[in-house]
């Protein structure tokens, strides 16, 4: 018995990679193919889609702190500047949605009670309303589309009463991460954003079927509840950092992410922990530059062959988790049939 399941093990770690590796090289292809430019615009630091490719420029939003992340001209430490300020552009900004929130009365940390409007581009709108541990779904003519309660095990979806031909699986995904960016700005050691979806299948036309299972603000021992290694792994890259300090001044923030990032997954493989394993992405490298390799990014993956997969997705930058890297995920690990929960993970000064 313990080899069969020694063999299984070993099988799917083999399929993870292989996968892996085609989604590499599939992107490469799509980026060469599509002319991929690194000195192409993008939305502005502040945005909470900062970093994203545009046309021209990019609009005011949310700011987060802007941090001297690189060190250089100054001290190996971090240095936080002045808040963001904001942009104009002559065109529209790609991949930007209106947030507009109302909290209730009786809302507080640990027991949200909210409701998120998400206005995308083009018009459509989708409403996300949580009442403490429960989260409904509508669409913008105020018919529901899912309703999903977390539980210790995970999201879990409840039975909805659909209209026929309202579906949009896309459109609510899409909602969907720009809501978790918007809060993931929001994180503290006592609370953390959470997206959850299932990769289930693909369509006809190749795209991946990603239905939204939830996304919001969950407490510290809810999120550990499911995501079992959080604070090892917030641990892990917070010491990544102090130690990458140590070492600066760097040449810009790249260089000093890759340094992280590095420190991050030679401690994930030290700890010999089966559960939990660190993989580079070659997509994140490709969104840095085309040519840069040097540019080392890793995500963390914490499996347990059981319930949901969870991605701790470490951000060094201002960067939002964007579409591509969501599909990453999902691509990756959309064989185990399972949920998976995106948490950002940022280090602590």
């Amino acid at each position: 018995m313990t080899n069969t399941n020694d063999e299984n093990a070993a099988l799917r770690k083999f399929r993870t990679r292989h996968v892996g590796l085609d989604l590499d090289v599939k992107l490469l292809r799509l980026r060469l193919k599509a002319g991929f430019n690194p000195a192409q615009p993008r939305v502005p630091a502040g945005d909470p889609n900062g970093g994203q490719w545009t046309d021209n420029g990019g609009g005011a939003g949310r700011s987060r702190p802007d941090r001297n992340l690189s060190g250089a001209g100054s001290s190996p430490g971090m240095t936080p500047g002045p808040g963001a300020g904001t942009a104009s552009a002559s065109k529209p900004v790609i991949d930007r949605a209106r947030i507009v929130a109302r909290v209730g009365s009786s809302n507080r940390p640990g027991n949200p009670h909210v409701r998120h409007t998400v206005s995308l581009p083009g018009g459509r709108r989708f409403v996300f309303q949580t009442e403490g541990t429960r989260q409904t779904v509508l669409d913008g003519a105020g018919n529901p589309i899912s309703k999903t309660l977390w539980t210790p095990h995970g999201p879990m979806s409840q039975p909805v009463v659909r209209l026929a031909g309202a579906d949009d699986t896309q459109g609510v995904f899409d909602a969907a991460r720009q809501l978790y960016n918007r809060l993931s700005a929001t994180n503290t050691l006592d609370q953390r954003a959470c997206l959850a979806f299932t990769a289930k299948e693909f369509r006809p036309d190749g795209s991946l079927l990603t239905p939204m299972s939830f996304v919001g603000m969950l407490s510290r021992a809810e999120t550990e509840k499911v995501c079992s290694k959080l604070t090892l792994v917030q641990r892990l890259s917070d010491e990544a950092m102090q130690e990458a300090k140590l070492t600066g001044p760097y040449p810009n923030a790249t260089v000093f992410g890759t340094a992280v990032h590095t420190r991050l997954h030679k401690k994930i493989l030290a700890l010999k922990d089966s559960t939990l394993t660190s993989e580079q992405s070659l997509l994140k490298r490709m969104e840095e530059t085309l040519f840069d390799f040097s540019a080392v990014r890793v995500d963390v993956l914490e499996d347990r062959n059981v319930g949901p997969i969870c991605v701790y997705d470490l951000k060094t930058g201002r960067r939002g988790l964007s579409r591509s890297r969501a599909i990453e995920f999902a691509r990756r690990l959309a064989f185990h049939g399972r949920p998976i929960i995106i948490i950002e993970v940022r280090p602590y000064e």
